[in-house]
């Protein structure tokens, strides 16, 4: 027999939500400001917000909790958001530009992608190509438009119509490109030398360090782009991130092992910086501390973030 029940609480307005939280203990200064606040966001997206300041044994929240703070909590996430969304799409543009660059100059084929016997044999060159080649079918875009009317490829008589590497390259998402990446097959990565485009051009020590990267990079990227909570999250531990940080300044460490705390934003931060740096754009150091000082709430949760509390003299990011 299922444990399921039916869902049955009744619809509660801001001015309801408001009342649970003062019963709950919660401070509220000014409630019109509030219910405002939970109309536009949503009480179960700042609900998020609100569990920090909470004792979940009691789930009472502290005598000092206040909704102003939540709320600025709220805010310094939506700006690491923004911040970090424009950080990756620099990583992105130019791991897109560089990457065709490289492989093409190697094996001098424009059309590069199409050439089965550079992956394994998986889904996702199958399913890239497909991509690519709906979506430049569908491209309202010039150089698309430009292309469909004028020219054919003789390289591959399955894809006459689809364009060299640095169009179609333009017409994947992160996800697709990721993936176009992955399916390698160690051959090529040898042949086309990967290893040495991931630590000439792109900052990583080696091409299996730098698929990691991209992955942990996608995952904040998503998280970025669909207004999920970034400070505070569980993440992926980037490979060999401990070799870009200096090791005198110590890391934060986990509650249960006293380990380095390694899968928080601040080391998918971390490779982020050292990408940027490789691809020659400067350091964001500044900016992250600018949002602290905004929003001075955030220093509460240095730890909760993985930050050291001495991370402003961290060499990477200044």
């Amino acid at each position: 027999m299922s444990d399921l029940i039916p869902y049955q609480k009744p619809y509660q307005s801001s001015s309801d939500l408001c009342q649970k939280l003062q019963r709950d203990g919660l401070t509220i200064a000014d409630v019109d400001n509030a219910r405002k606040v939970l109309e536009r966001c949503s009480y179960y997206r700042f609900k998020a917000y609100l569990i920090p300041f909470r004792d979940e044994a009691t789930r009472r929240y502290y005598p000092e909790a206040t909704f102003d703070k939540a709320h600025e909590l709220y805010l310094f996430d939506q700006g690491l958001r923004l911040l970090v969304f424009k950080l990756i799409q620099k990583i992105e543009i130019a791991v897109r530009s560089s990457f065709d660059y490289w492989v093409t100059g190697k094996n001098q084929n424009s059309f590069w992608y199409l050439d089965s016997s550079l992956f394994n044999h998986s889904d996702n060159h199958i399913r890239t190509v497909s991509s690519v080649s709906m979506s430049f079918r569908k491209s309202k875009e010039e150089f698309a438009e430009h292309y469909r009317s004028k020219y054919f490829n003789e390289y591959c008589p399955f894809h006459r119509g689809l364009p060299p590497g640095w169009v179609s390259i333009e017409l994947l998402t992160f996800g697709n490109l990721k993936n176009l990446l992955e399916a390698f097959n160690p051959h090529s990565i040898a042949s086309l030398k990967l290893d040495r485009y991931a630590s000439r051009i792109a900052g990583a020590k080696d091409y299996v360090t730098l698929l990691d990267w991209l992955t942990v990079i996608h995952t904040v990227r998503n998280d970025c782009c669909h207004h999920t909570r970034l400070f505070n999250r569980n993440r992926r531990a980037p490979k060999l991130v401990k070799n870009l940080l200096n090791p005198d300044i110590p890391l934060v460490k986990t509650n249960v092992t006293n380990r380095d705390q390694l899968n928080r934003i601040y080391t998918s931060l971390a490779v982020i910086q050292k990408m940027l740096s490789a691809f020659g754009f400067e350091k964001f150091g500044e900016e992250v501390q600018a949002l602290f000082e905004e929003y001075p709430v955030s220093k509460l949760f240095y730890a909760s973030m993985g930050f050291p509390e001495r991370w402003n003299e961290e060499q990477l990011f200044f």
